[in-house]
């Protein structure tokens, strides 16, 4: 099975964020830091409470704000990062054809950087979001596929029908977003 793709800024970007938000250090680290900032809030609020009665409101206040709306502002950051990444390191790859050929035993892809071929043994798992599919390797690296450039409902179970390999792991998450 041959699928043509263009992928733009937004399909990199999608498989970033859907890689950031099932990765276990990924969650730690924002979980770590938003625990990190409303705690130094909240320390701040008790060693002002002797000296000064407006301070210590002052980042009591801050504490809560930053308790309530930080994740917000780590989403929003998160996705600034991931997007500035990669402009710097994959522009070159935005809008431009990837030819992805699916035999039994091999995945050969062709676009602007060249050509690979990619052992299907090497495949962990296939994800499939609402709007794309991404065809991960054993090595942390995928395959972007945009639902809407892919005119087949079927996808998932032909790639499997393809393989022969009972090991892949097929997750759908048909609801996920970022947050």
């Amino acid at each position: 099975m041959i699928v043509k793709v263009v992928l733009q800024e937004d399909d990199f970007l999608t498989h970033m964020l859907y890689s950031a938000s099932k990765s276990k250090r990924s969650k730690a680290n924002r979980r770590r830091s938003w625990l990190i900032i409303s705690g130094i809030f909240f320390i701040s609020a008790f060693l002002f409470r002797e000296a000064d009665g407006f301070f210590s409101w002052y980042f009591l206040a801050a504490g809560v704000i930053s308790l309530i709306f930080y994740p917000f502002y780590q989403r929003y950051a998160y996705k600034r990062h991931y997007r500035k990444f990669l402009l710097d390191k994959l522009s070159y790859r935005i809008g431009k054809e990837c030819v992805i050929d699916f035999e039994q035993d091999i995945i050969e892809t062709k676009d602007v950087t060249g050509e690979s071929k990619i052992n299907t043994s090497e495949l962990s798992e296939i994800n499939e979001i609402g709007t794309h599919y991404f065809v991960r390797l054993k090595t942390g690296d995928a395959l972007v596929i945009p639902k809407q450039q892919v005119n087949n409902n079927s996808f998932v179970e032909d790639l499997l029908a393809i393989f022969q390999n009972p090991e892949i792991e097929v997750t759908k998450e048909l609801d996920w977003r970022w947050k």
